[in-house]
């Protein structure tokens, strides 16, 4: 096939896309394209060229090409090639593929192909992992990942088999013969990290154009969140949550700040529970880091740590931050299942009305789907002043606890 042809093929795209897929016309349009054989089908590179073997290419339905195009201008405007460093390769093409693929899916327009044997899908990677669909849905393009990371030996390589776009986030930069030019706001002549910053706004003028065109699909506004959505670091959350949690006084016995007029509060110092998951599945690493929270909570607050596994063990309070190190740290218990209704009825026995909760776990808990579980979540966080999840590795659904990924903001 010559230049010319998949020039033409590619404005067809385009004009398909503007009346169909509107989400797509603008990084499209940005998108350098090159026709080379040294990639087997299509892949990206950070700086947001497109390589198209034109041989395969030539290969492929009308129907077909509207996909092929569609899912790796998405893989740009969402920063994969960026995002997916310090990952294995592999399991974060398979997790971004799968993600590109539901949302394109998702948008349920005609003319393009869908459901080929070969595609990555999130039900292939539930029926691989065994998380459900409706959770991978909920977990980011990383936590997917990260959980075929963990499962490679299992998973990566059945997943991988047949993907007709294996591999199609690039290493090295992409050269081949010009079909598009591309736009020079991400020219050859930028950063790394300014290349990223203009994805980033081309992906918001994308998805603006999309909602004023009518037509931003639910499942493809969630991956731009991912990009988009602004999330403090856990201990932002943290702070504005249990800032606000405090209890007035409405029999106005204790002193208010601002005069005799207004009701006081309880305390200006609160308690915080820290539920520290202590199973054998949480890493040295990450014990540091729930330690590292529960050491900032003690700077305004008495906290009552209690490591647990399959079972919840003694209640160690700490009122200073460096009485962390010398009557939390040391005696850390577990190594055991991860099962946390004994941790949860614990706390709900001990904790006064008004205090501050803080569930910290890598996600892998047993029972957490639970009725008699969810029950417990559900009564803890109608008592508490604040209620919070944070998790390293797999979200959890609890309800009534704000939810927060601890470990992205430490590093």
């Amino acid at each position: 096939m010559g230049v010319e042809q998949l020039r033409q093929d590619i404005r067809d795209v385009r004009i398909f896309c503007g009346r169909y897929f509107p989400f797509v016309v603008i990084p499209l349009s940005y998108l350098r394209i090159v026709s080379t054989k040294t990639v087997p089908t299509a892949g990206v590179d950070e700086r947001g060229t497109l390589a198209i073997n034109p041989e395969w290419w030539a290969g492929l339905s009308v129907e077909a090409k509207r996909f092929v195009a569609i899912h790796e201008s998405l893989h740009v405007v969402l920063c994969h090639p960026f995002r997916r460093k310090g990952f294995d390769n592999t399991a974060y093409n398979i997790a971004a593929d799968g993600k590109v693929n539901d949302a394109i899916r998702g948008a349920g327009v005609s003319g393009i192909e869908y459901g080929r044997a070969d595609e990555v899908t999130l039900e292939k990677i539930s029926r691989e992992t065994g998380i459900s669909v409706e959770a991978l849905h909920k977990m980011s393009t990383e936590e997917i990942a990260r959980e075929l990371e963990r499962l490679a030996e299992k998973t990566a390589g059945t997943l991988a088999e047949g993907n007709r776009l294996e591999g199609d986030l690039l290493d090295g930069e992409a050269e081949g013969e010009t079909v598009q030019e591309g736009d020079k706001a991400v020219g050859k002549d930028k950063s790394r990290g300014e290349l990223e910053r203009e994805w980033k706004r081309i992906l918001e003028r994308a998805r603006d154009f999309a909602k004023q065109a009518g037509s931003m699909p639910a499942g493809l506004e969630r991956l731009v969140g991912e990009v988009l959505e602004v999330k403090p670091p856990w201990h932002l959350t943290l702070r504005f949550g249990v800032r606000n949690h405090s209890k007035q006084d409405s029999s106005f016995a204790y002193p208010s700040r601002r005069g005799d007029d207004y009701p006081g509060y309880y305390g200006y110092r609160y308690s915080t529970w820290c539920l520290i998951d202590t199973s054998g599945s949480i890493s040295e690493e990450d014990l540091r880091h729930f330690l590292g929270i529960v050491k900032y909570e003690a700077k305004r607050a008495d906290v009552y740590a209690i490591p647990w596994d399959g079972e919840a063990y003694e209640v160690l309070k700490a009122t200073r931050p460096d009485e962390v190190a010398r009557k939390i740290a040391p005696k850390m218990r577990g190594g055991g299942g991860t099962v946390i209704k004994p941790a949860l009825s614990k706390v709900l026995s001990l904790m006064r009305a008004g205090d501050a909760v803080i569930v910290l776990t890598d996600g892998e808990i047993f029972d957490a789907e639970e009725g008699e579980t969810q029950s417990l979540f559900r009564k803890i966080s109608a008592k508490a002043g604040f209620a919070m999840l944070g998790y390293t590795h797999k979200p959890v659904e609890a309800p009534g606890f704000t939810k927060a990924r601890i470990k992205e903001a430490n590093g």
